[in-house]
């Protein structure tokens, strides 16, 4: 019986002692947080027992056995099983939503800003002008266009080009509501959604994001700073016309910013009926 209860005793810290890979695996994909507390915690604990498995096993030298030790020792080596299978679940499990939330960020991102992508812009916009159709609030939309970019890939590179993207991009981000929604539209053009914004709104809205992009120079590799300007279109939604025919509005108020100088705002000029407030 002796060498029964030993086994089950070093089996059982062999089990705790196995689970602590796949916990050290959950820490990695964990930031900082209360879920991350508890796994720490947890493997305080397992180094807890694999000592009070080890204290057991000490005490149980030398003296006399009876049928109860024996089913004890089968105990804390089934829980040390126990713990085992549960970490390694877990381990798996946490594995899989990782990867699964970055399939899903992959699917809506753009890789080189971060920002949502057209895809996503696509459906928001739908569900942004379904809204403000049902609550009859107020809904824009703003194109951003950064000026003379091809002469910035064309003179600096296209790595640079890059950073002047990230660079916009992150000033967006900085300026737009909690509300708004910032996308990258293509290349060098960017959409803001701004819910519960009118014309008159949103047109001061554009200023604030031209200036801003206008005062804030880019930091180059060799130390220097490049100054870059932003074209900007804005239009308000109608509700007798459809999600592309509002951003259609406002890319071509952007093209009237364009054509009259660039580093402008301009509203779009189509006459369509407000939704009202």
């Amino acid at each position: 019986m002796a060498w029964l209860v030993s086994l089950a005793i070093v089996s059982g810290m062999a089990f705790l002692v196995m689970s602590l890979p796949s916990i050290a695996s959950i820490l990695r994909m964990l930031g900082r947080g209360r879920l991350r507390t508890g796994w720490l915690w947890l493997r305080g604990l397992i180094f807890a027992f694999i000592a009070g498995y080890a204290a057991f096993g000490f005490l149980r030298l030398g003296s006399p056995l009876a049928m109860s030790d024996l089913i004890v020792s089968l105990i804390l080596s089934s829980g040390g099983a126990f713990v085992l299978i549960v970490a390694r679940l877990s381990d798996l499990t946490t594995n899989d939503i990782v990867r699964i939330s970055a399939l899903e960020r992959d699917a809506i991102r753009d890789p080189l800003t971060g920002l949502f992508n057209r895809r996503y812009l696509d459906a928001k916009l739908v569900e942004e002008t379904d809204r403000s159709r049902r609550s009859a609030t107020p809904f824009s939309t703003l194109i951003i266009d950064i000026d003379r970019f091809k002469h910035v890939n064309d003179t600096y590179g296209h790595s640079v080009g890059d950073q002047v993207i990230r660079h916009v991009s992150r000033l967006l981000v900085e300026t737009a509501r909690s509300a708004d929604t910032v996308a990258r539209f293509g290349g060098e053009e960017f959409v803001v959604l701004a819910p519960d914004c009118d014309l008159d709104q949103v047109a001061v809205f554009g200023e604030q994001i031209r200036e801003e992009i206008a005062v804030r120079a880019v930091p180059l590799p060799d130390g220097r700073e490049l100054m870059v300007t932003a074209s900007l279109g804005v239009a308000t939604f109608a509700r007798e016309e459809t999600p592309a025919e509002l951003l259609q509005r406002a890319d071509r108020a952007l093209y009237r910013a364009k054509q009259n100088g660039r580093n402008r705002t301009c509203r779009s000029e189509d006459h369509y009926e407000a939704v009202p407030t």
